[in-house]
């Protein structure tokens, strides 16, 4: 005998094509029963920042990007990140240190005393150590994430850093203004995985691409 939810539902599946008639339906049905409900998008909208359905910090990337990453990333992962933002503290827990650079010095002294110990974000003008930072931290990377201004110059600097395992990631590897970049990555012996879709905030499709060579740190 069917239980009371499969009864329901399946009452809910008839009559659906005559409820998605009334105004606002289908605006209810996606706020409470949706993808976008479920990872906090609505949330992250209406706060403007990058959040899932707790409140709690992620990147600025597309969701599936996200799955990705934190079904695969390893504990002991060192990650430098060139922009920081709210998704730094979701790095921060997921990664044995992590490295930032910030250009906007407010923003920086906003973002730095909430993170862990395991963090450590510095200000750097753009042009003026800003993109060779990385290269100057003296610490190789596996995973270096370019989410920040002057990202070709960035790149330059950032693969002198990166492990034999390590990973580029790339977000609004979409954008046209980032083509050249992209095809000077590739260029350097990367291969590219894109993952397209929604992310936080945005309601228009988006991109984040991890760029990575054989025997990286997510078993690609």
């Amino acid at each position: 005998m069917s239980s009371w939810f499969e009864k329901s539902y399946a009452y809910r599946k008839k009559i659906h094509p005559w409820l998605s008639k009334l105004p606002f339906y289908d605006y209810w049905m996606l706020r409470r029963h949706s993808y976008l409900a479920d990872k906090g998008w609505f949330k992250s909208f209406r706060s403007g920042q990058s959040m899932d359905a707790s409140a709690a910090p992620i990147p600025w990337f597309t969701y599936s990007a996200i799955c990705f990453l934190d079904e695969r990333l390893p504990e002991d992962a060192a990650v430098f990140e060139y922009g920081s933002g709210y998704g730094t503290a979701w790095w921060a827990e997921r990664a044995k240190l992590l490295h930032a650079v910030e250009h906007r010095k407010r923003w920086k002294e906003k973002v730095a005393p909430a993170l862990s110990g395991n963090v450590k974000v510095t200000y750097q003008e753009l042009g003026r150590g800003y993109e060779s930072s990385a290269a100057e931290s003296e610490i190789d990377y596996d995973v270096i994430i370019l989410d920040g201004r002057n990202r070709d110059r960035c790149f330059h600097y950032a693969k002198q850093s990166l492990t034999d395992r390590g990973v580029i990631i790339f977000d609004d590897s979409n954008w046209e203004k980032y083509q050249k970049t992209i095809s000077y990555i590739r260029s350097e012996g990367f291969r590219q995985l894109p993952f397209r879709g929604m992310s936080p905030i945005e309601f228009r499709e988006c991109e984040t691409s991890v760029f990575y060579r054989e025997g990286n740190l997510l078993g690609i």
